[in-house]
């Protein structure tokens, strides 16, 4: 990428390219801009220079939005994706969120452009080449199938879906990455699976799991230890009911929630990713007593957490939900709002179920310590765990 960030437009119409030209006269200081008035045009900018976000119409003739967006993904991994729409209906909808990182509905305000590119451009993850973000990530195909079968249930409701999604941290990230479009929420954060399943409603949710390419099961060829993923899974789920617990009663309860939930979401980006060399990262970490971070490190030049905060800012979840999933690994005994929560939880279950990127300090958590609050919570947790 360029030192000073790369930012391209895409419209087919001359006189909305002459509009974003004098939105952005301000952002000229700190970007290069280059606009283009066809898929084709573009594409020829991308060949000439590298860049770090697009931002394309969804509808144009010959090449469209999402066919352009598309051949991004592939010559251009390390492009943030936006589209800049105001006419999708619910089929395209979910075929541009499978493409897009982020989607803006027409009109926009300047503030909301500048916005979204700066938050993007802010969550860069410099790995020259070394990790592409992925767009679809792996899930037990058990999970797969019983949300399928909860969707067709009888009795199904929002809340039901939803509980059996947030046993899932892919589903649950990429849920939570569609709700988050301005398409539903009109630029507020929207943390909570519950509330994202009763936005998007059980059609879209339906059409999310189903869409090609969007959730993928690993191949029984990929070189993964086969208890990897359940296991990741299962601590995932454990730190989030901790987490729950330990923030009851306070307003980032639900936060500290889906942080547990998708802490460990870098891991899934990685061995989706380049899964011969992530399994070398598991193998390696297995066999010695340092943090996973430090094997990826030296194999990727980047960890599973720098790519698992960067893939969720770009998905636009929110600030709170990112900050404990950067800081997971944090020693933290205190309870002062999610990071720490999230980060006590993670090396509690750690501690009962065993690593899954640990060890995450010298130290040993010394849990009498803790206070009578957090002990009990950490009780219940087990007692649930055990029963």
């Amino acid at each position: 990428m360029t030192d000073r960030p790369h930012v391209l437009f895409v419209d087919d119409e001359p006189m909305i390219i002459e509009g974003l030209g004098r939105m952005l006269r301000p952002c000229r200081r700190r970007w290069d801009l280059s606009f283009a008035e066809s898929g084709e045009a573009a594409l020829a900018v991308l060949r000439d220079k590298p860049c770090d976000v697009v931002v394309t119409d969804y509808r144009m003739p010959g090449m469209d939005g999402a066919a352009l967006l598309e051949r991004v993904r592939v010559d251009h991994p390390g492009t943030a994706r936006v589209i800049l729409s105001g006419q999708t209906n619910e089929d395209n909808l979910l075929r541009i969120m499978v493409l897009a990182h982020e989607m803006l509905s027409k009109p926009t305000t300047p503030e909301e452009l500048i916005g979204t590119i700066e938050r993007l451009l802010e969550v860069r993850v410099t790995t020259d080449g070394a990790v592409a973000f992925v767009d679809s990530l792996p899930s037990p195909p058990r999970t797969l199938l019983e949300i399928l079968s909860t969707l067709d249930s009888a009795d199904v409701s929002a809340d039901k879906v939803a509980a059996v999604i947030e046993r899932d941290p892919a589903v649950t990230a990429k849920v939570l990455h569609l709700v988050n479009s301005s398409a539903y929420t009109a630029g507020r954060n929207v943390s909570d699976v519950g509330q994202a399943v009763a936005l998007l409603g059980l059609h879209t949710v339906r059409g999310l799991i189903m869409m090609h390419d969007l959730i993928r099961v690993f191949d029984k060829d990929v070189a993964l230890p086969a208890d990897w993923i359940d296991g990741l899974t299962r601590h995932a789920i454990e730190t989030s009911r901790l987490a729950r617990l330990l923030g009851a009663g306070t307003d980032w309860q639900s936060h500290a929630f889906t942080a547990g939930l998708l802490h460990e979401v870098g891991q899934l980006v990685l061995a989706s990713a380049r899964p011969a060399d992530f399994r070398r990262a598991l193998d390696g970490w297995r066999a010695g007593n340092d943090p996973l971070e430090r094997r990826e490190q030296e194999i990727f030049e980047v960890s599973h957490i720098q790519v698992g905060t960067g893939l969720l800012g770009r998905w636009g979840l929110p600030a709170a939900v990112i900050s404990s999933v950067a800081r997971h690994t944090a020693p933290r005994s205190d309870l002062t709002g999610p990071d720490a929560a999230v980060a006590l939880a993670h090396r509690v279950v750690e501690a009962r179920l065993g690593a899954a990127c640990g060890p995450c300090a010298d130290d040993v958590l010394d849990e009498a310590a803790l206070d009578q609050p957090t002990r009990d919570a950490i009780s219940r947790w087990e007692r649930d765990l055990t029963g």
